[in-house]
């Protein structure tokens, strides 16, 4: 008779090659930088995660922190990476040497106005523009959603009514490229830690930071700084990554894998009423708090995009990316204006 350590042995062994589990047999921790209360953190929370549990039958379970919990912003590629983390929620704009490619999307500062298109064209720009797939599989992660921002939005501690009522003001934004088309607005830009950006508009250290609208209205920095400037037709651009540690997701059973991917679909597909909506949400609750809320006109829409000046920044990417070690940085901007031409 063999002996009841050896049988259980012979059933583990039993199991691995079945590739049969039991439920909720894998735990995937995600983190996320972002506390919960806004639009994307609610859905990834109410939404994503729970329909990875439910499409995968219940055999992955979710541990999920937020607020930076385990890993804070500029440390979430390498920890998801590493495997710190299993999933977790990628800003790009945070890693200017890992992921030079993605950074191209600022310097496209007009496109889609509905997330669905936003999606679609991120999707065929990782499928035609080998340089984003090939950053991410060297950082050992997979994108399994994509989610945006809302469009970019002026907030300041001034009231501002035109672009032009930045001008000689010091204005914050995420990045040099953004930074740089506030130069040419005609501010004064200044580089202010995301954490921080609340007490410098608080203290006069800035008189104005541009960034997502969604993103200013959670971090609250509308309540030190009651001025806004909005305008649908100024998308963020850049993509929101959530990455999967590449080793991991490979080592899931094919109908694990099969499940998360699904699962994202459906949520990618969701997330587009959601962002709809959010917009007009963020705007009454800041128009109900008295805050003063101005819609850019279309002809500064026009002088923020500066197609004087755009090329230039455009040439000017290209030779920084190179020299950051993107070796065909000239044939990447040719690919994504082709596509986003192609999208408009």
């Amino acid at each position: 008779m063999r002996s009841i350590k050896t049988i259980g042995l012979a059933a583990v062994l039993a199991v691995g090659v079945s590739g049969v589990v039991s439920a909720a047999d894998f735990t995937i921790k995600y983190n996320d930088h972002d506390p919960l209360g806004g639009m994307r953190t609610n859905f990834v929370k109410n939404v994503w995660l729970p329909e990875i549990e439910k499409q995968t039958g219940g055999k992955v379970k979710i541990q999920d922190f937020w607020g930076g919990a385990l890993l804070s912003s500029k440390e979430e590629l390498k920890g998801i990476g590493d495997g710190v983390v299993d999933m977790g929620f990628v800003f790009p704009g945070h890693f200017p040497k890992q992921l030079i490619a993605h950074s191209i999307f600022n310097l496209f500062p007009r496109g889609p106005k509905a997330f669905g298109d936003m999606a679609k064209l991120y999707r065929k720009v990782y499928a035609e523009v080998p340089a984003f797939e090939a950053e991410l599989k060297k950082a050992n992660v997979k994108t399994v959603l994509f989610t945006a921002g809302l469009p970019g939005a002026f907030v300041g501690t001034k009231p501002i009514k035109k672009l032009a009522d930045i001008k000689g003001d010091k204005w914050r934004a995420g990045g040099k490229w953004k930074l740089k088309f506030l130069e040419n607005a005609g501010a004064l830009p200044v580089a202010v830690p995301w954490g921080d950006v609340y007490v410098a508009l608080q203290t006069g250290t800035i008189d104005g930071c541009f960034t997502n609208y969604d993103g200013l209205h959670l971090m609250k920095f509308d309540e030190v700084a009651q001025n806004l400037m909005i305008s649908k037709d100024l998308w963020y651009a850049t993509p929101f990554l959530h990455l999967v540690n590449r080793k991991k997701f490979e080592g899931l059973p094919a109908d694990v894998q099969k499940g998360i991917l699904k699962a994202s679909e459906i949520a990618e597909q969701k997330f587009g009423a959601v962002y709809e909506a959010a917009f007009d949400q963020v705007k009454s609750e800041q128009l109900a708090a008295g805050y003063t809320v101005t819609e850019l006109s279309a002809a500064d829409v026009v002088a923020w995009e500066n197609a004087d000046k755009l090329s230039s920044l455009q040439a000017e990417w290209v030779a920084a990316s190179k020299k950051a070690g993107l070796a065909n940085a000239a044939e990447v901007m040719a690919q994504v204006k082709a596509i986003l031409n192609g999208m408009m």
